[in-house]
């Protein structure tokens, strides 16, 4: 690690109070490290000390009749691979992983990294958020619970206090009826490349009609968002073709994306909609196709 990135100071806290301690002394000078995988690339020169979180018991995926718990520092292969994850709308999070950097980096990198982050392109948030996924987040004060979308304020910027630290993901029982699909948009398809555009989406069927629906748009806006308007055309109406296809354009107009090296905003503007049309067509075709 000292090859490419040598801070002044390193703890490995026993104890959430003890991490969060250490947070709120070093303040933006202090990083935690579970995987790694970005903070190694990008260096930051302000960063003196890492919190490495490896003591902390934060790498597990559960299921009870609460829901699934998933632990921050679980890493994306695990995910990937997970038998919980492997059925159901929860495969919407397995399929995001599975297409998530290289195999190497599948095997350092960790949930709570990849949501920390706050990437507007990341694959695992957008999967988390369509499935009304809540996150456990700690620090010196007593914990608190709030939905994974309003973890982002801006570009690689969450709305994380400074001694506070994520530690666990819920994400809530869905009903047999339900469906749900990520699709990522690359230069290559086999690629490893950030997303140019990537969607995920869940429908609960109610017989033929949307009883309720979500949407999740990344590398459009500054942040992953939800694509409201067209997640209200849907509710209470009967799928078809059309339906699906006027609210994958709404979408389309929600997104605000820019132009940088992988594509120009007006190539991203076209291709939500395709993508959202894909992925609501995945959901309809899933629902009703699997079992508890």
């Amino acid at each position: 690690m000292t090859a490419f990135f040598r801070p002044s100071e390193y703890h490995r806290p026993n104890n959430l109070s003890e991490a969060a301690q250490l947070l709120s002394n070093f303040g933006k000078k202090a990083k935690l490290i579970a995987g790694g995988t970005d903070l190694l690339v990008t260096k930051p020169p302000e960063v003196e000390c890492l919190i490495d979180v490896a003591n902390l018991d934060l790498n597990y995926i559960r299921k009870d009749d609460d829901g699934i718990k998933i632990g921050a520092a679980t890493t994306v292969d695990v995910i990937e691979s997970s038998e919980i994850l492997s059925s159901g709308p929860y495969v919407v999070l397995s399929e995001a992983a599975g297409v998530m950097a290289t195999p190497a980096v599948r095997n350092m990198a960790t949930i709570g990294g990849n949501i920390c982050n706050a990437s507007p392109a990341a694959d695992l948030s957008l999967a988390l958020m369509v499935l009304d996924s809540t996150a456990k987040v700690a620090g010196q004060g007593e914990s608190r619970i709030l939905p994974i979308s309003d973890i982002f304020e801006d570009v690689n910027k969450t709305t994380l206090k400074e001694d506070e630290l994520l530690v666990e993901i819920h994400i809530p029982l869905v009903t047999r009826t339900t469906g749900a699909s990520f699709i990522k948009l690359r230069h290559h398809q086999t690629s490893v490349d950030i997303a140019i555009v990537n969607v995920a989406a869940r429908l609960t069927c109610s017989k033929d009609h949307c009883e309720d629906v979500r949407i999740a748009l990344g590398a459009v806006a500054k942040k992953p968002v939800y694509a409201k308007k067209a997640e209200k055309f849907l509710i209470g109406k009967r799928l078809d073709a059309e339906l699906i296809q006027e609210s994958a354009e709404a979408a389309a107009g929600e997104s605000k994306p820019i132009d940088d090296v992988r594509a120009s905003a007006g190539y991203r503007k076209k291709m939500v909609p395709i993508l959202v049309k894909r992925a609501l067509e995945d959901c309809v075709r899933r629902c009703g196709t699997w079992q508890k």
